[in-house]
């Protein structure tokens, strides 16, 4: 039987090595809107720190600051760093990012939307 956590942190590296399209229109959405917003998924079954990770990361947060925030909004701590590892590996968020569609205008819109707010986290309007 498959150990619950090993098995996790094997889906979230699968995820980036093969979902990178996905994990980045997903912060290209939360680059375009305005107002709160809310990352999750179905059960608890989802990727939302990943997420929220790529996306602080995008709008220029120091790596232990976005990583950090963003266990906040991760069930699977193990998960989360694995993934992370494995993106750093790659050269880092900003060029896996850019690799997988996000434009120079998201990047822009997520440094201005969180600049000045520790990313929003204070407000409470980034989960």
């Amino acid at each position: 039987m498959t150990n619950p956590v090993t098995q996790r942190v094997q889906d979230y590296t699968d995820l980036v090595a093969h979902g990178g399209r996905e994990l980045t229109d997903a912060v290209a959405v939360l680059a375009a809107g305005d107002g709160p917003l809310v990352a999750h998924g179905p059960g608890g079954e989802h990727p939302a720190g990943l997420v929220l990770a790529l996306t602080l990361l995008a709008a220029g947060l120091p790596h232990d600051e976005a990583v950090a925030a963003a266990l906040l909004a991760e069930p699977q701590p193990d998960a989360l760093r694995a993934a992370l590892a494995t993106i750093d590996a790659l050269g880092g968020a900003e060029p896996y990012l850019l690799r997988h569609g996000l434009t120079v205008s998201h990047f822009h819109a997520l440094r201005e939307r969180f600049a000045g707010d520790d990313a929003g986290l204070a407000a409470g309007d980034v989960s």
